[in-house]
C-alpha cells in the first residue's frame, strides 16, 4: 500500500472515531476519551501526510525490470471411478 493511502487512511479513522463518539449515546468520560482519542490519530495522520511534503522520498533512477508472470501448475484430471 501507497504511504500517501496508508496517512489518508489514518486521518480518515480519526475523523470516524470522533465522528462515532459524538453519534452514539456513551457516558460522558466515554465520549471525551473516544474525541482525545480521534484527535491523536487524526493529528497522527496529519504529520504523516506533512513529513511525507517535507521529506519526499527520492525515486530511483533505475526502472524496474518487467516481470513476466509465473504460469499456474495445472491440476491433472482424475478419472471417475464408477461403482
Amino acid at each position: 500500500m501507497n504511504s500517501l493511502t496508508k496517512a489518508a487512511l489514518i486521518c480518515g479513522s480519526g475523523s470516524m472515531i470522533i465522528l462515532v463518539s459524538i453519534l452514539i449515546n456513551l457516558p460522558f468520560a466515554v465520549q471525551i476519551l473516544l474525541l482525545l482519542t480521534g484527535l491523536a490519530v487524526s493529528v497522527y495522520g496529519v504529520f504523516l501526510l506533512v513529513k511525507m511534503v517535507v521529506h519526499p522520498t527520492e525515486k530511483s533512477s533505475e526502472t524496474p525490470t518487467e516481470q513476466a508472470p509465473v504460469p499456474t501448475p495445472k491440476k491433472k484430471k482424475r478419472p471417475t471411478s464408477t461403482l
